[in-house]
Order: structure tokens, then sequence, then C-alpha cells
């Protein structure tokens, strides 16, 4: 468990409130003067009413104990010899309070005596009044007080560094945050780029089931070797994917067909009948057959009808056909 400044004070203050009234027992057992035993009493009073006041959050009860415990000490100190006691209230000061009530303890203590060494004999001749032990004890207080100074000091600097490194984690924290969100965001982005890319080769390479098995391709615009790629694998996705047992290749929207082009869509073919899919070219028109011809394409492994409804008409007629030949095949 951390202990900080206030479970410290309580610790303190109960502590010495019962090691007070242990005393004062004692001293009574003992027979000790009764001055010595009202006055132990009372400093364990005090010691007592302080816990209580601290325990119920009251943060002026360590002032309130060291001033009680500075007063009965000095009031109670003779006058004749040093006692040690005297560095009791300087103690708890330095413990409990701040560099200004440890310098005021020391001053309130050596004017308490002064002042009852003049009040005795209107003189100042006991042992406080010596300059040897005036000023012996002057440097006690200002090493008391140096010492609660550089408590002070040292708990502010890690308070103030307990504070940037708090800013600092928080900070961290934040551009992490922000780095996580960055990255969902990026990875939406990536994902809707996909979804765009997807579209847009469904868009540049659509896809129309016309019958049973069979699949219309329109192509449109101009066609380069990237979205020939394309519309290669498209095609092979769909007719593995939907069974499909005819492709009808329609050209009739590619404003320019070149030996690329051609080329092109002759691979096509050749991928499509190797999943046993029977393609159809549509759609050429007499300028674009004139240009094949020069440019020496030979579109003879090509299956070519003038229209989409013409070469679904025609697969229609070679399935009526396949199937009265395998009826009669199977009645004879």
């Amino acid at each position: 468990m951390r202990i900080d400044q206030r479970r410290l004070a309580f610790i303190l203050i109960g502590g010495m409130a019962a090691y007070t009234l242990g005393r004062g027992l004692l001293n009574i057992i003992f027979g000790d003067p009764l001055l010595t035993i009202i006055l132990t009493l009372i400093v364990s009073a005090i010691f007592w009413i302080a816990t209580w006041l601290h325990w119920r959050g009251w943060e002026g009860a360590r002032f309130f104990a060291t001033a009680g415990v500075t007063l009965v000490v000095a009031g109670g100190l003779g006058n004749n010899e040093q006692d040690i006691v005297l560095f009791t209230p300087l103690a708890f000061a330095l413990a409990l309070t701040n560099v200004q009530w440890v310098a005021g303890v020391g001053v309130a203590i050596m004017a308490i005596l002064l002042g009852r060494d003049l009040l005795d004999d209107n003189a100042l001749n006991g042992v406080y009044a010596d300059i040897a032990v005036l000023a012996s004890y002057v440097v006690q207080v200002a090493a008391f007080a140096a010492a609660r100074f550089s408590l002070d000091s040292a708990r502010i600097e890690a308070e103030r560094n307990a504070t940037q490194a708090e800013a600092a984690r928080r900070e961290i924290a934040e551009r992490a945050a922000a780095i996580e969100q960055q990255r969902h965001e990026l990875a939406e982005q990536n994902r809707r780029q996909q979804e765009l890319i997807e579209l847009v080769g469904q868009l540049e390479t659509p896809a129309v089931r016309i019958a049973d098995g069979v699949l219309l391709a329109p192509l449109v615009g101009s066609i380069d070797s990237r979205r020939a790629g394309r519309i290669t694998s498209r095609l092979l996705e769909l007719v593995h994917e939907r069974r499909v047992n005819l492709v009808i290749i329609d050209v009739a929207g590619v404003p320019v067909i070149d030996t690329a082009v051609a080329n092109a869509i002759t691979q096509t073919v050749r991928a499509l009948r190797l999943l046993g899919c029977k393609v159809i070219l549509t759609g050429i028109a007499a300028q674009v057959a004139l240009t094949l011809t020069h440019i020496g394409i030979d579109l003879r492994e090509l299956d070519v009808a003038a229209s989409p409804q013409e070469a679904l008409q025609r697969w229609m007629s070679e399935q009526i056909a396949a199937a009265r030949d395998q009826r009669n095949g199977s009645l004879n």
C-alpha cells in the first residue's frame, strides 16, 4: 500500500496518541511529579482529538497537533538545563507540516522559553538565554527547516514529474487512438475502393442470363490488354459459378477492333472452351469485318452470328435437334 502524506500524518498522530496515553499511565503508576503527569495527559488528549479530527477528514488536524504539542512542551520545559524533548515539536512539524510551520514552531518554542525565563526573575539568565545554546538551537531549527524544504521540493518535483508523465501518457493514448482511427478509416476506404473496383469490373463486363445456361456478355468501349484480362477473368468466373453452357459475346459496342483486341477475344474464347462452354461472337459490323480481313486475323475457330437473337435461336435449334436425336436413338 502506498503511504501518502495523509496516511503518514494519521499514523504519526494516532501513534503518538497511544504512546502519550501509555506514558501518562506509567507516570501515574511510578509516581512521577504531578506536573509531568498533567502535561503528558494533556499532550495525549491533544493527539487523540487530532486523530479523531484527522479521521473525520479535517486537514488542519496535523497543524492542531503540532501547535498543541509545541505549547505543552515549551510550557513544561525547565529553563535550568537543556532537554531533548525540546526537539519533539520540531520533529512533528518536520513530518506533518511545511517549512513555514517548522520555522514558526522553532521561533515559538524559543520565544515561550525566553518569555518564561524573563517572567520568573525579570532577567534572561536561563540555559536557553545563553548565546552558545541559542545559536546551537537556531542552527538546529534551520536544519529542520532545510530538511522540510528539501522534502517539499522533492514532493513538488515528483508531483510535477507525475503530472508530466500522466500528460505524456494521455497524449500517447490519444495519438494511439488517432492512429487506430486512421487505420480503421483507411481499412474502410480500402474496402470501399475494392468494392468500387469490383463494381467497375462488373460494369466493364456486364453479363445477362437470357436463357437456361446461356449468358450474354455485351462489350462496350475500347479494349486494351488490362481490360481484356479482366473480361476473361470475369467470364471464366461466371461460367464456372453458374454452370453456363453458352456465352454470347457481343462486340457491337466496341468502336475499334484491331489485332490486339482480336487476339484478346480469341484468347477469351479459347479459355471459355476449356471449361466446356460454347462461345458465339456477335455484333461484327461490315467495317470491322473488313478491318479484320486486312490485318490477317484468322477467325475460323470462332463461331460467329449476326446478332445475339440469331445466336440464341441457333443454340436453341441445336439443343432441340440434339434432344430429338437422343430420343430417336433411345427408341431404336
